[in-house]
């Protein structure tokens, strides 16, 4: 007998044409059909899905398109579908719901196929065609498909070339897709494959647990109570095929063998993707990830009672040196009280009154008087000293209300009061006969010890031996400031430790070391002093600053100085145009004055 060639291109090509071609012209006609009279195809596989939805549209603008039927081999009075399951599943339940009249439906019948096994194949096609499958539904496509044609083989058809090739070009996928699927068909359990039917499995997690033995399979879903995502059991294949079993060779604190082999394999499977597997090969004693997996928690009672043991000792010994060290806290805190008492029993205070301190927080004077006399609460609460000198968050209302200088809540002296004015009258007063700036500065500098003036000297003029200055040079990018130090006539660098060599200035500016100058609040019009100014005043108009800051941390008084400018709002550091940072507080400053040129 001689067979018939089988072209699967073109048959799926005219399958597709079929399906899509509505025209009444031709071979094919619209035949009406009681809707009673029409079954399903019992070979049909594609799930029916959002019936409902189809059934509102079908209610609203009527069927688009007819059914395909053949005609029953048990019953020439009925039909059934070729393609239009759905539809008629919708049809029925409009019918139910007496939403219409549904009794007459459109169809095209076909006529008979010469096989049964070319019947259900045009019946394959005509469903495929006109849905999206998932990969269940295109794992069993490919699977009917494929018996069908070996069925047509055997009928006298010939297909050229290998059948995969043939089943891949009718379902219109790759032929290593098809190989994959083949493998979770083949392989995979029914308690995964039923998820995979159901589109909640993944194909790449369906194919790397396939792919691992039936008896692993089960262990897994024994163990797990969902599975593992398609990277995580890819990990776990490639090291079952390196040789791992997840069953431990260690010994437990008794001595005995470990048998929490399933603790290990949920932990690889269950863990953060990051996280290295452990394959049972480090005991969760030893384990430095132990306390921060979950899977871990589910290690062994003896190990997890030992491994509550060390935390809990742990937790002791951090316990202990948080006492220690809130001991040397209060023990500073006594001392600052004690020191800041004084101020406050100068001013007669009541207990109730308050004081703002670090961060804003404020103290009553009845806490102060507690922790001066040594009365605190447990150590371990305390991180950081309080009452530092020098983190005052509002130190000039800190100073109006106990009276005494900045300077003693800066820590730069003990004195509370300042030194008494040498001269009375206001400065407009004290300046109303001078004819000059310089016979203004003159004026007020002349008596008022150990405060003198700030001027920038020219660079043919000696600095003093020994003494902190401040060079200045004039460039195309702006001035350019540099600390240098005179002595045995070279400049050295403020450390004093390497020579300058490349150090050019017009001018220097003496600085004048913190105290030596009375600290000041700038007004408008203020001539220009060499005072210290402490932080939480600001000049009153912008201009370059040198400043002293330290950094927040009050284990950590450390004061750096830096060249600032003041633009009207905040204090700019030069170097890097960043803002001031809330990390770091400013504690004094003094005003740089206009350099005089010639």
């Amino acid at each position: 007998m001689a067979r018939a060639k089988f072209d699967m291109g073109e048959f799926v090509r005219s399958m597709q044409s079929n399906v899509s071609n509505l025209d009444t012209e031709g071979q094919e006609q619209i035949e009406y059909i009681d809707l009673s009279l029409i079954d399903g195809d019992p070979s049909n596989f594609y799930a029916l899905s959002a019936v409902e939805e189809l059934a509102d549209n079908i209610a609203l603008l009527g069927l688009q398109q007819p059914l395909r039927v053949r005609p029953s081999t048990e019953d020439p009075a009925r039909v059934v579908i070729v393609s239009g399951h759905r539809r008629r599943a919708a049809l029925q339940l409009l019918a139910e719901e007496g939403r219409g009249n549904l009794s007459q439906v459109p169809c095209i019948r076909e006529a008979p196929a010469q096989s049964a096994a070319m019947q259900e194949l045009r019946m394959i096609f005509a469903n495929s065609a006109t849905r999206r499958l998932t990969d269940a539904e295109l794992s069993r496509q490919a699977e009917r498909i494929e018996l069908l044609l070996y069925q047509l083989k055997e009928e006298g058809y010939e297909f050229p070339g290998r059948m995969r090739d043939q089943v891949a070009a009718a379902c219109q996928v790759s032929a290593p897709k098809l190989a994959r699927l083949k493998v979770i068909r083949e392989h995979l359990i029914s308690s995964y494959m039923a998820l995979f039917e159901k589109n909640q499995l993944p194909e790449q997690t369906a194919y790397a647990l396939a792919r691992l033995p039936e008896a692993f399979q089960l262990r897994l879903s024994t163990v797990l109570t969902e599975p593992p995502n398609g990277m995580r059991v890819g990990e776990i294949l490639q090291r079952y095929n390196a040789g791992w079993r997840w069953e431990p060779n260690l010994t437990c604190p008794d001595g005995k063998a470990c048998k929490r082999g399933d603790a290990f394999l949920r932990r690889d499977c269950a863990c953060e993707s990051w996280r290295q597997l452990c394959g049972g090969q480090t005991c969760c004693l030893e384990c430095d990830q132990a306390g921060g997996c979950i899977p871990c928690d589910r290690m062994c009672s003896k190990a997890k009672a030992k491994r509550n043991t060390s935390r809990d000792e742990a937790k002791a010994l951090d316990q202990e040196r948080k006492r220690a060290n809130g001991q040397k806290y209060q023990e500073e805190t006594q001392r600052h009280a004690k020191r800041l008492l004084r101020a406050i029993d100068a001013a007669g205070l009541l207990d109730g009154e308050k004081l703002h301190w670090e961060h804003y927080t404020a103290y009553t004077v009845r806490t102060i008087r507690q922790w001066a006399a040594g009365e605190f609460d447990d150590p371990a609460c305390w991180g950081y000293p309080r009452l530092v000198p020098g983190l005052c968050s509002e130190l000039m209302k800190a100073t109006r209300l106990l009276g005494c200088s900045a300077d003693f809540l800066l820590g730069l002296t003990d004195d509370l009061c300042p030194p008494a004015a040498p001269a009375e009258g206001t400065i407009e007063e004290m300046t109303a006969s001078a004819e000059s700036f310089e016979d203004a500065l003159d004026v007020i500098t002349q008596d008022l010890s150990p405060v003198h003036r700030t001027r920038w000297e020219s660079c043919r003029l000696t600095p003093p031996e020994d003494r902190l200055i401040l060079t200045y040079q004039l460039t195309n990018d702006g001035p350019v400031y540099r600390p240098a130090v005179w002595k045995d006539g070279v400049f050295l660098d403020p450390n004093g430790r390497k020579v300058l060599t490349d150090l050019q200035f017009t001018h220097w500016l003496e600085f004048p070391p913190p105290g030596s100058g009375v600290d000041i609040e700038m007004a408008a019009g203020q001539l220009v002093l060499c005072g210290w100014i402490p932080g939480g005043i600001t000049p009153s108009a912008p201009c370059d600053i040198v400043a002293d800051f330290c950094i927040e941390d009050p284990s950590d008084n450390t004061v750096f100085r830096t060249l600032c400018k003041f633009d009207g709002k905040d204090f700019v550091m030069t170097h890097s145009g960043i803002r001031g940072s809330p990390t770091k507080r400013l504690v004094r400053w003094i005003a740089l004055p206009p350099v005089e040129e010639g």
